[in-house]
């Protein structure tokens, strides 16, 4: 994930916190702005935390086959 790190942050959720756009109590908080992360099979989804990103889009879900 490629993201301006003074802008933005990437957190893994599942897909309540990712509808709600919530992170869960000690979820790991990215902020390299480079950041590899192994995608599990199936459904995955990751929000930006930083206030009201996640709630005007700043968020995708990726589904691996």
């Amino acid at each position: 994930f490629n993201y301006n790190a003074k802008l933005h942050n990437l957190v893994a959720v599942d897909e309540n916190g990712y509808k709600r756009c919530k992170t869960p109590a000690g979820a790991q908080v990215l902020r390299t702005g480079n950041d590899e992360i192994e995608l599990a099979s199936g459904a995955n989804y990751f929000i930006c935390n930083v206030p009201g990103h996640c709630q005007t889009g700043m968020k995708i879900s990726i589904n691996v086959d």
